[in-house]
């Protein structure tokens, strides 16, 4: 697309009414006056935005005078999730690096939206502790520094039999052999030279974390239990597991 299309294209975005439009029309086709109700706005105001957006070839009225999205709009949206919900957490993303996520879980980030931002520490530590707790079938989680009360809680998860998986950095497998002697029933565990973001990963709910920019970790978390999340966070450990090393402590 070249860059006057690409204008044009952020040009017609750039309207709350517009946006609505779209959106509203993403869950089944509608008649102007329904999407004039739908979304307080007056028919004129309606009629002259959906003029707008049919002759950006973002929607098209049907012969039963409803009008729907068109094939390219449904792309634009599609792509316009992750977005969005970038814009909403500017003051994170400024301060962490997203770009050290596979090209392919950047353009899924949109997965995360109805995940809520646990920006304090021991808030976090806190939510992750019930996560692990509250696990029914398995938990998954990535190994680099951490806290010894959520690697106990595992541990007392596994004697109780479920399936713990852990991804672990090799600058920490010093550590992670302290922590493994005396248990007598062990994870299964795969190294990875670098971790580039925590997760926290149960059959009910999942947490992520992303590094800042000067490559610590502040433990500023993605949390939620919405299937969607909980999906984009298990691609994501898998896609990490695969390239991991097993390992036998």
């Amino acid at each position: 697309m070249s860059s006057e299309g690409l204008d044009k294209l952020f040009f017609e975005l750039a309207s709350e009414s517009r946006l609505g439009i779209l959106h509203g029309l993403q869950m089944k086709n509608l008649k102007m006056q329904e999407l004039a109700r739908k979304l307080d706005l007056t028919d004129t105001e309606t009629c002259r935005q959906l003029q707008r957006l049919n002759e950006a070839r973002l929607v098209r009225k049907q012969p039963d005078g409803t009008y729907n999205l068109t094939r390219y709009a449904n792309l634009i949206l599609n792509f316009s999730s992750p977005l969005d919900f970038i814009a909403r957490f500017k003051d994170y993303f400024l301060e962490h690096d997203a770009l050290t996520l596979p090209c392919e879980y950047l353009f899924r980030l949109g997965e995360l939206s109805e995940s809520k931002l646990s920006p304090i520490i021991m808030e976090t530590f806190n939510k992750v502790g019930i996560m692990l707790r509250n696990a029914k079938e398995r938990i998954d989680c990535t190994i680099e520094v951490g806290s010894d009360a959520h690697l106990q809680i595992m541990r007392q998860r596994l004697t109780e039999g479920l399936k713990v998986r852990w991804l672990i950095q090799e600058s920490f497998l010093d550590k992670g052999r302290e922590l493994l002697h005396p248990v007598t029933k062990l994870p299964e565990i795969r190294i990875t030279p670098k971790i580039f973001y925590h997760i926290y990963l149960t059959d009910k709910a999942a947490a992520f974390c992303l590094r800042c920019n000067n490559g610590t970790m502040d433990y500023s978390s993605f949390i939620g239990e919405d299937q969607t999340f909980l999906n984009w966070a298990n691609d994501l450990y898998n896609h990490e597991w695969q390239r991991a090393k097993p390992w036998h402590p």
